[in-house]
């Protein structure tokens, strides 16, 4: 924790508070709860499979929020695509979430989901135009399939690539890309498809900015100190990185939530029995429904026959949950 002191200070400038309601001089103020009420549905790749940015999301909110229902479904699964591409020397395809899309929509039946993909589909090569096509093609039928049952659809942008720390085999012009080997240059890969996505937006699509915010903290720390990240493999943003991800989007749907610096917070929340038992049930939840809803990944296909157990065990940790809520 001692290299991330020096983000602190960057921290206030993204700090919000959280309020249901709202007193001024007159009547009480009701403000929107976008996920709550709903069934939230969250796809991805790894880094919503890793799961942090859900379970920051999921505490702030139900500690803000103790007497609304709150019922989100993450199942992201690692190495998946909205695009469906691999790299060329792939042994296996890569997931691609448009196999198991209607199947999550059946069973689920979310009212909002929530989609964050690009960090996979430009297969880690310079920016190419048959594989932006393909992502461009998989977000429009994301969107189509989700419309289509009259649920709301909110896009993350990528998060960020960091060549620094994996300087040592990282790819240049002419040379082969693939996941090991990425192209130095990919984080303007994710910027372009960011600005795509944001070219999206309507009174009826939201997207949320992670890439370019990401970005910029990411900047304003290697000033700092050069080596300096919080994206430690180049891809897959740590803790606190989940914890700026989940900073961004709650800044976006609830301006009013208040989210304190990462370093203090992340040692605070392992300490706390309902951090726990929070992130407990959302890992257990995303797996079931991850398996019920089924995938293939690797050659090996997933498909459990029922979500009963998962429902089960899920009650008794909601049980808990609550009474530490309202004691």
């Amino acid at each position: 924790m001692k290299s991330y002191v020096f983000l602190l200070v960057f921290i206030l400038s993204l700090s919000t508070s959280c309020k249901s309601e709202k007193k001024a001089e007159g009547p009480t103020v009701v403000v929107e709860l976008p996920l709550h009420d709903k069934r939230v549905l969250i796809l991805g790749n790894s880094i919503t499979q890793h799961g942090y940015y859900v379970d920051f999301i999921e505490y702030y909110l139900r500690k803000q929020f103790p007497n609304n229902q709150l019922d989100i479904i993450s199942i992201g699964l690692s190495s998946e695509t909205i695009s469906g591409t691999s790299e060329a020397n792939s042994v296996f395809p890569r997931p691609n979430v448009r196999e198991r899309l209607d199947k999550a929509l059946t069973n689920i039946k979310p009212d909002v989901v929530v989609a964050c993909y690009g960090m996979n589909d430009g297969n880690y090569q310079p920016l190419d135009s048959l594989l932006f096509k393909a992502y461009k093609d998989g977000i429009l039928e994301l969107k189509s399939k989700v419309e289509a049952r009259n649920a709301q659809l909110i896009l993350l942008t990528p998060t960020v690539f960091d060549p620094n720390p994996i300087a040592d085999r990282v790819s240049k012009e002419g040379e082969p890309h693939a996941y090991w080997h990425p192209y130095y240059k990919y984080n303007d890969v994710l910027t372009a498809y960011s600005d795509w996505l944001l070219s999206l937006e309507t009174d009826k699509l939201q997207v949320i900015d992670l890439h370019h915010p990401l970005d910029s903290l990411l900047n304003d720390v290697k000033r700092i100190k050069s080596d300096s990240t919080f994206i430690p493999d180049g891809v897959h943003p740590n803790k606190i990185g989940h914890f700026y991800m989940a900073q961004k989007i709650l800044n976006d749907l609830y301006p009013d939530v208040v989210m304190e610096n990462p370093v203090s917070e992340i040692n605070r929340l392992e300490a706390d029995s309902l951090f726990t038992l929070v992130s407990k049930r959302r890992d257990l939840r995303s797996e079931g429904y991850r398996n019920y809803i089924g995938y293939t990944k690797n050659g090996d296909t997933i498909k459990a026959d029922s979500i009963s157990s998962t429902i089960t065990k899920v009650k008794l940790l909601d049980a808990t949950i609550l009474k530490l809520l309202n004691p």
